[in-house]
């Protein structure tokens, strides 16, 4: 299939494209500004409507990844939010109904639940796609709509669409890489795979699905999480405390970076046949093993806090 990705400049164009061409498929990438890339590229902006119509005529399929995201929220207005976010993906969806292109792939993201999300001080909470949509700020209330919109859309329009709330995937230190995986986070491949195993369902109309990286808590450790992390690590990851203490890890102070939470996804596993395959289990192994190469897009040197 030739798939059109735009805002491809980005971290998600830059891990599924190679998986695209690799996996049989044809990128075609778009962005504002030029990029270097061996595959196609067109250089336009989402927000101008007649030229997202005119670039995927001859596309099958559209991931919508151009965006502002969380980390823009200081330096954009909230038009600019509007503009890019929520204009920019109806100028998808009507090239879409223009070219008769049957399915969107939706760049979504944890930030929709918002202030569904259970705070709690003295245990962990899950965060399952059962929750309600609750964002609360505009970046977030921009990808709800978007997925409000890819419902009207397959309701209209019969054009397909599942969305990926992903979690948190950008390139970072790889201590803040490692524990992320544990708590809203997944590695970049794995973000890859999921939009590969999105792109070649060919059950699924509308749907959601959190993508991050597997965890094995469950109920009964969600206190303990709080009162006693390292020892709810040890018992599902053997030798850990070893090897943080071996590398001067303050486990603590890395859990508490994203809050009392954690994401299971069984959906995810049940309905689109997503398993990530780098978790935190393989990453205590790379970090034992002294293994670079185990998570290449590092922003810092590998070992550096």
């Amino acid at each position: 299939m030739r798939v059109f990705i735009t805002g491809a400049g980005g971290n998600l164009g830059r891990v599924l494209a190679p998986a695209l061409a690799k996996h049989g498929h044809e990128p075609v990438l778009m962005d504002y500004r030029h990029i270097d890339t061996p595959y196609e590229f067109v250089e336009g902006d989402v927000r101008d409507g007649e030229f997202i119509k005119t670039v995927t005529r001859d596309v099958d399929v559209i991931v919508h990844g151009a965006a502002l995201h969380g980390i823009h929220l200081t330096k954009y207005t909230q038009d600019d939010f509007w503009n890019l976010n929520v204009t920019g993906t109806y100028n998808v969806y009507q090239a879409a109904v223009e070219n008769q292109i049957s399915k969107v792939l939706f760049c979504s993201t944890m930030g929709v639940y918002g202030g569904s999300i259970p705070h709690r001080e003295d245990a962990y909470a899950s965060v399952t796609e059962d929750l309600a949509l609750n964002p609360r700020d505009i970046y977030g209330l921009s990808k709800q709509l978007g997925e409000n919109m890819s419902e009207y859309y397959y309701r209209t329009q019969g054009i397909k669409t599942i969305s990926l709330r992903l979690g948190m995937f950008v390139p970072e230190d790889s201590i803040a890489y490692g524990f992320r995986l544990l708590k809203g986070g997944v590695d970049d491949r794995d973000v890859a795979a999921a939009f590969i195993l999105a792109l070649e369902n060919e059950t699924i109309g509308l749907d959601s699905f959190n993508i991050m990286s597997e965890v094995p808590f469950t109920r009964e450790d969600e206190k303990d999480l709080v009162s006693d992390p390292r020892k709810v690590i040890e018992k599902y990851y053997p030798g850990a405390g070893y090897i943080f203490e071996q590398r001067g890890i303050n486990v603590e102070n890395m859990l508490g970076i994203w809050g009392n939470t954690y994401w299971p996804i069984n959906k995810a596993k049940r309905e689109l046949g997503y398993h990530p395959q780098y978790n935190f289990e393989g990453y205590l192994k790379a970090l034992q093993e002294d293994n670079k190469d185990y998570y290449p897009y590092a922003g810092l040197p590998w070992w550096g806090v």
